[in-house]
């Protein structure tokens, strides 16, 4: 029996846009060897931070360039939480990206995971920490197509957000991978775009709308931090991956940025289409999930059902999923499983949820 993995949040090789990539890389050795081969500045190359802060229309001063987004997130959550006056409180999304929930750990905060619903946390639950005294240091969303549950912060509460980042002077961590691959619907405005001060720090990742092993990733930071990250970053790698950089520097100079988002954006929604169409027919009404617009993940609950051991018994039947509890701080979750459908093609998909449905008692 042929795996088949709805796991892993990852473009299909048939995604990739291998033949521009190399072409890139190509002109970014014969055109700048040095730049593309040294170690480089700490925060990155510096055609790719231009092209950063035009893409978002920010100063270029705030842009940071790291090694993939999580690393450029890692180290903000170090520089909040591990120095000085160590400690506090992070607020995360209930579900939200296991990754960030073990950063925030490891660096010492008390993670406090808030409602999601489908239209983003819970503001009004925010609120209530910061007038009880227990303002966080940081607020962490993502707000496109989240992960693990694919939903999307509505315009209102982006708005509340900013609001009570400004009022309670909290970080808020706009974490937004996701956003140029909608493939259905109209998009928010950031809110790294509605902050007139300095307390939005947005990630974004070419890791989802070019190719993984780029490992390029950015930061748009606020001034009065930029010099601390820009120092940490330089401590902790020297430099991030120049080669790496200059490459996708040259995809985008060349224009095949955009094409390649509309190429992965149709294959996307084919394939959620696919998953959907199959949910409806195995399961039915005993599933139940919010319907993405873009993104990678379906994340479905199905009530009354142990899915942390539906997706150990799905792993031996070839079918790859994650477990929804790994994606809250306190073990919530036991009745979800997060559902990937970047990484394969329609038809593994629709064989793939016939599996999982066979399993579920």
């Amino acid at each position: 029996m042929k795996p088949i993995s709805l796991a892993r949040g990852v473009p299909s090789p048939d995604l990739l846009p291998a033949r521009e990539i190399a072409s890139a890389a190509q002109r970014a050795l014969e055109r700048d060897p040095a730049g593309a081969l040294s170690y480089g500045a700490a925060e990155g190359y510096k055609p790719l931070r231009d092209w950063f802060a035009a893409r978002y229309d920010v100063p270029v001063e705030r842009v940071l360039v790291t090694n993939g987004s999580l690393q450029g997130v890692a180290l903000v959550i170090e520089h909040v939480f591990a120095g000085a006056g160590a400690g506090g409180v992070a607020v995360v999304e209930a579900p939200t990206y296991d990754r960030t929930i073990l950063l925030f750990k490891r660096f010492g905060a008390t993670v406090e995971a808030l409602p999601l619903a489908s239209d983003g946390i819970d503001v009004d639950a925010i609120e209530r920490l910061c007038r009880s005294g227990r303002t966080p240091r940081v607020v962490y969303v993502i707000p496109n197509f989240q992960n693990p549950a694919g939903v999307t912060t509505g315009r209102a509460k982006r708005e509340r957000l900013v609001a009570l980042a400004v009022e309670h002077e909290f970080l808020l961590i706009e974490d937004d991978p996701y956003r140029e691959v909608r493939f259905a619907g109209s998009d928010e405005p950031t809110m790294l775009s509605m902050d007139r001060g300095e307390h939005v720090l947005y990630a974004t990742s070419m890791t989802k709308t070019v190719a993984p092993g780029v490992r390029v990733g950015a930061l748009v930071l606020p001034q009065k931090m930029w010099p601390a990250i820009r120092q940490l970053a330089n401590d902790t790698f020297i430099a991030p991956g120049h080669l790496a950089q200059a490459t996708v520097a040259e995809y985008c100079a060349a224009g095949a940025y955009e094409p390649g988002l509309e190429r992965v954006r149709a294959r996307l929604r084919e394939r959620r289409d696919a998953m959907v169409a199959a949910l409806e027919r195995t399961l039915g009404k005993r599933v139940s999930y919010v319907t993405p617009e873009g993104g990678y993940f379906l994340w479905i609950r199905l009530a009354g059902v142990d899915a942390d051991k539906l997706a150990a018994d799905a792993e031996r039947a070839g079918v790859g999923v994650v477990k929804g509890s790994s994606f809250y701080p306190d073990g919530r979750g036991r009745d979800e499983l997060r559902l990937a459908f970047s990484a394969v093609t329609p038809e593994e998909i629709t064989e793939g949820v016939e599996r999982l449905a066979a399993l579920v008692p």
